[in-house]
């Protein structure tokens, strides 16, 4: 049996708008997510948001889980407690999975008959190349999971009442670096 030559266009102007703004909530669900993980390290270190981004805003997701995890020990005495927020890392591990899928690939459009592809490349050990058919629902359903992700790991940080403070209003907030250089240079 032959097999049809598809004619794919990459350009990503093409992608049909639905899919374009499933895309986006997607990223923009994990973004949100993010944040949820910031806070969690914040709010089990007891410490303000401004000093929370100062020390967590660069971090990547492996980092950041471990983090928690290590902290978590520290601060629960009730197991249940480190397995419920293992449960909870572990699903947005799989929302970060996600997301990387949507973001970290080249999608494409069959010409013809107008059906989504993302194509997957891999180069771990060997070079390889997928072509996946992705539905719309399909992205729908992933952002759907990358947003409960988050939002299960901050309702488990307001039940813990680890919700990180407001920074303090009289917190100076000029570049101090900035004004040494400009005093040296005087």
């Amino acid at each position: 049996m032959q097999q049809r030559f598809r004619s794919l266009d990459f350009n990503p102007y093409s992608l049909p708008k639905e899919y374009v703004e499933a895309i986006g909530l997607a990223c923009a669900n994990y973004a949100q997510t993010e944040d949820c993980l910031q806070m969690a390290i914040w709010g089990l270190l007891d410490i303000d948001g401004e000093m929370g981004w100062a020390l967590t805003t660069h971090m990547a997701f492996p980092l950041r889980e471990s983090v928690i995890k290590s902290l978590s020990e520290l601060k629960f005495d009730d197991l249940k407690d480190i397995e419920n927020l293992d449960q909870i890392l572990s699903d947005i591990k799989d929302a970060a999975d996600k997301r990387n899928k949507l973001s970290h690939h080249m999608w494409c459009v069959d010409e013809k008959t107008h059906e989504v592809f993302r194509i997957e490349t891999s180069a771990r050990t060997r070079v390889s190349v997928e072509q996946k058919p992705v539905s719309l629902k399909e992205i729908r359903d992933d952002a759907e999971f990358i947003y409960t992700a988050g939002l299960k790991l901050l309702q488990f940080l307001k039940a813990k009442s680890l919700i990180p403070k407001l920074p303090p209003r009289d917190r100076p907030r000029f570049d101090k670096r900035k004004a040494i250089k400009k005093a040296r240079t005087k």
